[in-house]
């Protein structure tokens, strides 16, 4: 089989970009030939760089439509509404990670992945499909940070909930804070209030391993993400995580009930920077931070080519 995937976003980081390069490492495992491309308004023969060890090659919209495999929209931005719509209409499939992304998008009715259980309550007649992930070996190396975030630095990132406690703590005990910017957030939300933060310092380089290779230092890995209607699942920064063993402290408000991420078991889950403060303090007991991690390595299985590899198969075969 052969599928054509269209990244319809300006975005050269974050999560969908993570998605992509994983869906596509998982798709060639399952013997799908994957092509990504993204839409401009002339079509090239040149491969580009995408990052994450992957390429893709520009393409207008009407060659676009030509292309005679099977289609899946991998990323939808809202400055790409009118591409979105034709490639949908046209029998493409579309992948919605997150609520948020709903108003940007035409009338749904078939043909659509959500990656987290909640996604369904939002779209009943979607297919649920973890998000794929190729876990790298486990590497048992030093601790060299008590904690890290390698999320996005960003509004839904709530990143000032990491930057408060981290006022709270002693240094040894602060959270290491690297991603990737939106230097709009930091302008107006962080520098005001806290001038200890130097804009444009925090970005790790665009590649399979680097984020991991931060997380596999740190025995704790933080991320505050909160958006309306969602939660419950994964992101890739807590697969990371767990791929790296290090102990995913999320905001309470990302839990769901009978859902993957579960407070004590594959998490910490948190309310705000006074607790995040007090945890990172004062520590998890040794034998259940080894719970945790082997907790989060465990559940790596249900993200693997070999298990969300078929899952896609039939998705696209039905396309």
């Amino acid at each position: 089989m052969k599928v054509d995937l269209f990244y319809l976003s300006p975005n050269p980081y974050g999560g969908w970009v993570t998605y992509t390069a994983h869906l596509m490492r998982c798709l060639e495992a399952n013997g799908i030939e994957a092509k990504l491309f993204k839409i401009r308004p002339n079509t090239e023969n040149r491969e580009r760089d995408f990052g994450y060890g992957v390429k893709y090659r520009n393409i207008s919209i009407n060659d676009a439509t030509l292309l005679g495999n099977r289609k899946l929209i991998v990323a939808a931005a809202k400055n790409f509404a009118q591409e979105t719509l034709w490639l949908y209409c046209s029998g493409a499939g579309l992948v919605v990670h997150d609520p948020t992304e709903l108003k940007n998008l035409p009338m749904l009715s078939d043909n659509i992945i959500v990656v987290r259980r909640a996604g369904l309550k939002y779209i009943p007649s979607a297919t649920f499909i973890r998000h794929p992930y190729s876990a790298l070996p486990y590497d048992h190396a030093p601790k060299q940070h008590h904690a890290v975030s390698t999320c996005r630095i960003d509004f839904d990132k709530h990143t000032d909930i990491l930057l408060d406690a981290n006022r709270l703590l002693p240094e040894n005990k602060r959270i290491h804070i690297r991603g990737f910017e939106n230097r709009i957030y930091t302008r107006f939300k962080i520098v005001p209030k806290y001038p200890e933060w130097e804009q444009s310092k925090a970005a790790y380089p665009r590649t399979a391993t680097a984020a991991y290779d931060l997380l596999k230092q740190a025995t704790y890995a933080v991320d505050m993400s909160q958006i309306k209607g969602d939660g419950g699942g994964t992101q890739y920064s807590f697969l990371e995580a767990m791929n790296a063993g290090a102990i995913n402290i999320i905001h309470a408000s990302w839990l769901r009930n009978q859902d993957d991420m579960v407070n004590g078991e594959n998490c910490v889950a948190i309310n705000g920077p006074g607790e995040l403060a007090s945890l990172l303090d004062s520590d998890i007991h040794q034998d259940d931070r080894a719970r945790i991690v082997n907790n989060g390595l465990k559940h790596l299985a249900h993200h693997s080519p070999e298990v969300v590899g078929p899952q896609y198969k039939k998705f696209l075969e039905a396309l």
